[in-house]
C-alpha cells in the first residue's frame, strides 16, 4: 500500500480536523502531514506522521510521487501505484468554485513529479483519499461511484447543500463522520453537547 502525504495548507479548524479524522481512519500508518508548523504538530501527531518541511522541499524521490491534481490531464491508475508510491493531497478546504491551488502552491512547484486527476468532480479532503484508496486498491476512475453537490437534512424543515462530491461504497455515502453535527451546532440546532431544543427556541 502507498503512502498518502497531506500538504497542510490551512489554519486547524473543526472542520478541517474532522476531514482529517477520516483520512486517518482510511490510510491508518500510511498517513503523513507534511508543511506542519510547530503549534499544529501535537494536534497531526494523534493522526499521523507529521514532517515541518513542505513537500515542495523535500528530498523524496519525486519519480515515487504522485501529486492529486483537479487541473491535470491524465487519470490515476491502480497500475502505476506501488507501495513505495508517495501520493500526495492538498490539505485544502474547496471553494464551491475551484480556484486550482493545488496547481499554484505544489504541483508548479514540483518538477518532475507525475500529476494524475481523480475524475472529474471536485472532492473535499477526504473524499479525495477515499478515492485514491479505492484507486490503490485496484478501482478505475470510472469504477467510483459518487454524489455531487449532496443536500442533507439537518431537521425537518432545514437542509444543507454541501459544494462538492462525495464518495459512495456499497451505496454508502462516505459523508465526512461529526460534520453534520458541527453543522448542527454552528447553526444553532444544538448545543455543544449536543443537546437539541425541541421548541426551536
Amino acid at each position: 500500500m502507498p503512502y498518502l502525504l497531506i500538504e497542510h495548507l490551512e489554519e486547524i479548524s473543526d472542520w478541517l480536523l474532522l476531514e482529517y479524522r477520516h483520512v486517518a481512519e482510511w490510510w491508518g500508518d500510511r498517513l503523513v502531514f507534511t508543511n506542519v508548523p510547530e503549534e499544529d504538530r501535537k494536534r497531526l501527531a494523534e493522526l499521523g506522521s507529521v514532517l515541518k518541511d513542505s513537500v515542495v522541499d523535500f528530498p523524496f524521490d519525486r519519480s515515487e510521487m504522485i501529486v492529486l491534481d483537479p487541473q491535470a490531464e491524465e487519470e490515476l491508475r491502480p497500475e502505476e501505484i506501488g507501495d513505495r508510491t508517495l501520493i500526495v493531497v492538498g490539505g485544502i478546504l474547496g471553494d464551491a468554485v475551484p480556484r486550482g491551488r493545488t496547481k499554484k502552491f505544489i504541483t508548479s512547484r514540483m518538477k518532475g513529479v507525475r500529476v494524475r486527476n481523480i475524475g472529474r468532480p471536485q472532492y473535499s479532503i477526504d473524499g479525495a483519499a477515499i478515492v485514491a484508496k479505492l484507486i490503490a486498491e485496484g478501482a478505475g476512475v470510472s469504477d467510483i461511484d459518487y454524489e455531487e453537490n449532496p443536500t442533507i437534512k439537518l431537521d425537518e424543515f432545514s437542509e444543507i447543500t454541501f459544494h462538492y462530491a462525495v464518495p459512495r461504497v456499497n451505496g454508502e455515502l462516505l459523508l465526512t463522520p461529526g460534520l453534520l453535527e458541527l453543522q448542527r451546532r454552528e447553526l444553532g440546532y444544538c448545543d455543544e453537547d449536543g443537546y437539541e431544543d425541541p421548541s426551536g427556541d
